[in-house]
């Protein structure tokens, strides 16, 4: 797969959602834990399966820090993406991803024979969320390389607040989530203007992200879709999803 997306998946050892913190334990995450995220674009087709690995989790001088690396076919010449890694830090206070995670999918679908970096992208979620709290916004630098020359996209969220509680399932499982939504915009392509919704887990992550555009109709979708704890895997294939 030619278009390579990273998303962020965490693994934190946390009983009950919205009532410990999403950084409160790594004691899960370890050389055997694997995550397949699928992604799909505006005419509901598949664009990407990326599955991730662990590289590495210790602790920092605020709180702790994971690398997860995407694990690539050996023929893939990941000729249109830079990401092959992505970092996430907790401290007392954030999550905060360095990494392209909350790009739509239909970003890199529009320029899937193009290089597309998005690596200079960091999102912050509280630790300890609450119900209607209102989150700051978030802007995300894209660059696309059509040789010689590289144009500048930027990606913007506002007015993102946490709106829910719900239960999902998903082909890597049920999970117990709360929803972050947000209004989205990109320039200069102003006709990218919608919305998106987040589904957070606290033992997990991102579990799904669906955009929409100004008139309400789907436009993307990332989706976690086989989780391996190190102990035994769930891996689903979707079907018309």
């Amino acid at each position: 797969m030619k278009t390579l997306l990273s998303h962020c998946f965490l693994i934190f050892g946390i009983n009950g959602i919205l009532s410990q913190s999403l950084c409160s334990d790594l004691k899960t995450l370890n050389d055997f834990t694997s995550l397949e995220f699928t992604s799909y674009g505006t005419a509901n087709n598949l664009i990407a399966v990326t599955e991730y690995e662990v590289s590495s989790a210790f602790a920092t001088q605020n709180g702790n820090r994971i690398i997860l690396k995407a694990v690539l076919p050996e023929d893939d010449s990941i000729s249109n993406t830079k990401q092959t890694y992505y970092e996430v830090e907790c401290n007392s206070s954030v999550l905060r991803v360095s990494h392209k995670n909350v790009i739509p999918a239909f970003v890199f679908e529009e320029y899937s024979n193009m290089e597309v970096d998005a690596s200079n992208s960091s999102i912050s979620i509280p630790v300890n969320p609450e119900m209607g709290q209102k989150l700051e916004d978030i802007s995300f630098s894209i660059e696309i390389l059509v040789a010689p020359i590289t144009h500048k996209v930027r990606y913007f969220l506002t007015d993102r607040s946490i709106k829910s509680q719900e239960r999902i399932n998903t082909p890597a499982g049920t999970f117990e989530c709360f929803v972050i939504e947000a209004n989205s915009k990109m320039k200069p392509k102003n006709k990218n203007t919608g919305t998106v919704k987040q589904w957070f887990a606290p033992q997990i992550g991102l579990i799904k992200q669906v955009d929409f555009d100004a008139s309400g109709k789907v436009t993307s979708v990332n989706l976690l879709t086989a989780l391996n704890s190190g102990n035994q895997q769930t891996k689903i294939a979707i079907e018309g999803e």
